[in-house]
């Protein structure tokens, strides 16, 4: 592994390859439907406030947080699919790895996947807080940054999954069809709920038990539990990590 290899990598996929453009651009589409969910997610909580009564102001991070949920795995899908499996299919790889450590490759990829998308959270973070300045709300800076916080660790296990999938993949359509058969995997792991043991093999579940630290009146409560789930967040990230790099040393390219 070498930083400066790595920062390469980093640098070209995040604003010097053709595929940049491609992951700014779903970055900039999610940011746009986190502004729409805000702002219509405000008319139906005015609608029906009394469902919210345990929110102090209108709950713009938990929204936002909501969009995440649903829609982040999904981007994160379409953007990392084809991260390391395109250099695979055109045989770019071979190239690439003739000049840089296969370690410092894979680092270099899901770095610049995590930063892209820490990029976009931070964006969304602040549209968050422009809504709660211009609605004469107190700004909420604790439940922003849980928030934040919460989504970058959410993403980042998703991130790690669908670049291990792509390191094992000969071509796109290969690795594209793994990563929504995995995705759909991981939520029917979820959906087991109750006892069953399958539902924490899912980030799904650590993800939607964080919703609990953006109530207002379980802020404090809930604080030893999110941090919990953070820990396993980040255990899941680098075991994926971890295989990514192990299947790449192996990988007879």
């Amino acid at each position: 592994m070498n930083f400066l290899e790595i920062r390469t990598i980093l640098e070209d996929e995040l604003f010097q390859s053709s595929k940049s453009r491609y992951s700014w651009f779903f970055g900039g589409i999610f940011i746009f439907l986190s502004l729409i969910a805000i702002k219509y997610g405000t008319k139906i909580y005015t609608l029906y406030s009394f469902f919210f009564l345990k929110f102090e102001g209108v709950p713009y991070s938990l929204i936002s947080y909501l969009l995440v949920l649903a829609l982040g795995p999904f981007f994160v899908l379409i953007i990392a699919f084809d991260s390391i499996s395109s250099e695979i299919e055109t045989g770019s790889i071979r190239y690439i790895i003739s000049k840089v450590q296969r370690s410092s490759f894979i680092l270099g990829k899901g770095v610049s996947l995590f930063l892209g998308f820490t990029i976009v959270l931070s964006g969304i973070a602040f549209i968050c807080l422009i809504y709660q300045y211009f609605a004469d709300n107190a700004i909420q800076f604790e439940k922003i940054f849980f928030f934040w916080l919460g989504s970058l660790f959410y993403l980042g296990s998703f991130i790690s999954i669908f670049l291990f999938i792509s390191t094992l993949s000969a071509n796109n359509k290969i690795s594209f069809v793994m990563s929504l058969v995995f995705l759909g995997i991981l939520i029917y792991f979820y959906l087991q709920g109750g006892e069953s043991l399958l539902k924490y093999l899912s980030p799904y579940s650590y993800g939607i038990d964080n919703l609990k630290i953006l109530k207002e009146s379980q802020i404090k409560t809930e604080f030893t539990g999110f941090f919990k789930n953070l820990f396993f967040l980040f255990l899941y990230t680098l075991s994926f990590l971890s295989l990514s790099l192990f299947a790449m040393k192996r990988r007879d390219l």
